[in-house]
């Protein structure tokens, strides 16, 4: 995986990794990481919690930070959600979802699979007027 990563990168790494998952895997991707970057240590699906090398992360100048969701107010997220909102209509963020018709399925799915395919589908079902979808 950092191969690839430093490839796709052009050797910078990346600024951000969100980690669900933990275990043996994670210490990957501290290896992905760029200068003053931040793994997000977020669950442990694998059973275990992330345990990185504190060595790579030094020489990264990069850290891990304990997310939990649950620890925020009913408000919280409300308000980061507008926020987002507000920054994808200014026109600074974009690409984090692609719509695509329901007949595209199959390229958008080998695009996932392909690890081409950025922030989320949506398959977009059209109804049409005798009630059938497509």
């Amino acid at each position: 995986m950092p191969e690839v990563v430093s490839d796709a990168t052009s050797c910078r790494g990346v600024d951000l990794v969100y980690d669900p998952v933990g275990g043996s895997a994670s210490g990957e991707t501290v290896q992905c990481l760029a200068n003053g970057a931040r793994l997000l240590a977020v669950g442990f699906a694998s059973g275990s919690w992330v345990a990185p090398d504190v060595s790579q992360l030094f020489w990264r100048n990069a850290s891990v930070m304990g997310v939990y969701a649950g620890g925020l107010t009913r408000a919280e997220p409300v308000i980061d959600h507008d926020a987002l909102l507000e920054l994808e209509a200014e026109g600074r963020i974009s690409g984090a979802t692609t719509v695509i018709p329901f007949d595209a399925l199959p390229e958008s799915l080998n695009a996932v699979d392909r690890a081409e395919a950025v922030g989320k589908i949506v398959i977009q079902v059209t109804r049409h007027s005798d009630g059938t979808s497509a």
